[in-house]
């Protein structure tokens, strides 16, 4: 099974590990790089993860970053069917054209689920699922601590 990282899960463990919510995504991102390291999923790299990493101002996050991103197995390039699938995303959920970018390469790359910490993306893609259905196909988004919970059925919060 494919599975999409969003940049804010590379990100994840330089943020605040104070704040209780942040401390948890990171266990449950730990989690599931190591499913990914043991093969139970497939991770998927793209061009739009390349370019924000790329941008990336902090070295030491850049590095970490491009170390992770050799456990993905396939990297999605940049094509027209990408771009006309993220106009639709843009279109008619109102999305960013970089979070259309990300969520269009996972569903290019058949990608069954969509994981990132962005509650608010995820949010105006299933109030709008109706009219993307035909757009992001059955692709299912998650933040990573819901992702164990429903997915995996792990308790990673009682």
């Amino acid at each position: 099974m494919k599975i999409y990282f969003d940049m804010n899960i590379y990100n994840r463990i330089f943020d605040d590990q104070t704040q209780l919510r942040i401390r948890f995504e990171s266990m449950a991102i730990d989690i599931l790089f190591e499913l990914v390291e043991k093969k139970k999923y497939e991770l998927v790299w793209s061009f739009i993860l390349e370019y924000e990493n790329s941008r990336n101002p902090f070295i030491e996050r850049k590095l970490h970053i491009n170390s992770i991103s050799s456990l993905c197995k396939e990297t999605i390039n940049p094509n027209d069917n990408i771009k006309l699938i993220a106009k639709d995303i843009s279109k008619y959920s109102n999305t960013k054209d970089k979070d259309a970018l990300h969520l269009a390469s996972a569903v290019y790359g058949n990608c069954e689920y969509f994981i990132t910490c962005d509650d608010k993306f995820i949010k105006t893609l299933e109030k709008n699922r109706d009219r993307l259905k035909d757009t992001i196909n059955n692709i299912k988004l998650y933040n990573p601590i819901d992702f164990l919970r429903k997915e995996m059925d792990i308790d990673v919060i009682e």
